[in-house]
């Protein structure tokens, strides 16, 4: 992209004044939907009509990348199992980022609505641990462990989808605020190194992109108001 859109713009109607001078063989774009219109458009069309719309679909597609494409980069989809799903006026990129990694609950994604302990790099998706609120529980891991799997079970909306008391590790999932038919994540783990501490992160599967913005639906204050009603 070392050209912006406007040379290209440029250089593509000067391809077009040449090429209605004789036939235009289809330009090479890349996606397959592009190349069998313009093969339509190269046998069906006059020489004039060729060159103008040859030189108008490669000037789009150089400048103009599809959302799905811009979307699934933004939201850096490599290794979080991603998924893209796109109509005329939307794309959904669903990615599954749940997970323990070393023993703490993963970060959270640039464009991703999450609230995290282990998003240390990004201030605003990052939370404190929590500390146990009684004595008892400071002294006791195994009973501060058994408070949070019955608070999150008691949570109104939430299920607890998987729970490993021997790991004191547990994923509950409840529907999402955007979009309104998405699945939010809540995972806790409790660690005892150097003192009991809660470590959490609640983050929306789907991230929406309307055509033509580049940063998702705004998700984020769901996931703040929820964990504090939880503890």
């Amino acid at each position: 992209r070392a050209l912006k859109c406007t040379d290209i713009m440029l250089a593509a109607s000067i391809a077009a004044a040449l090429a209605a001078l004789s036939v235009a063989r289809p330009a090479v774009i890349g996606s397959e939907a592009s190349r069998q219109a313009l093969a339509h458009i190269h046998h069906t069309s006059s020489p004039h009509r060729r060159a103008a719309l040859h030189a108008g679909l490669l000037s789009a597609s150089l400048c103009f990348p599809p959302l799905a494409a811009r979307a699934a980069t933004i939201t850096g989809d490599v290794g979080r199992k991603c998924t893209t799903a796109s109509t005329p006026s939307a794309t959904t990129v669903t990615c599954q980022g749940y997970g323990l990694a070393g023993g703490r609950v993963r970060s959270c994604a640039a464009d991703e609505a999450c609230l995290s302990t282990s998003a240390i790099s990004n201030p605003s998706k990052f939370a404190p641990p929590w500390s146990p609120i009684s004595a008892q529980e400071a002294a006791d891991a195994a009973r501060a462990w058994r408070s949070v799997a019955a608070a999150v079970a008691e949570e109104p909306g939430l299920r607890i989808v998987e729970q490993d008391d021997g790991g004191r590790y547990l994923r509950a999932t409840g529907p999402s605020a955007v979009p309104t038919d998405g699945t939010d994540d809540v995972e806790f783990v409790l660690r005892d190194d150097g003192g009991v501490r809660l470590l959490y992160r609640s983050a929306t599967r789907q991230s929406v992109f309307l055509y033509p913005l580049q940063q998702p639906v705004s998700n984020q204050q769901s996931h703040i108001d929820r964990l504090p009603a939880i503890r």
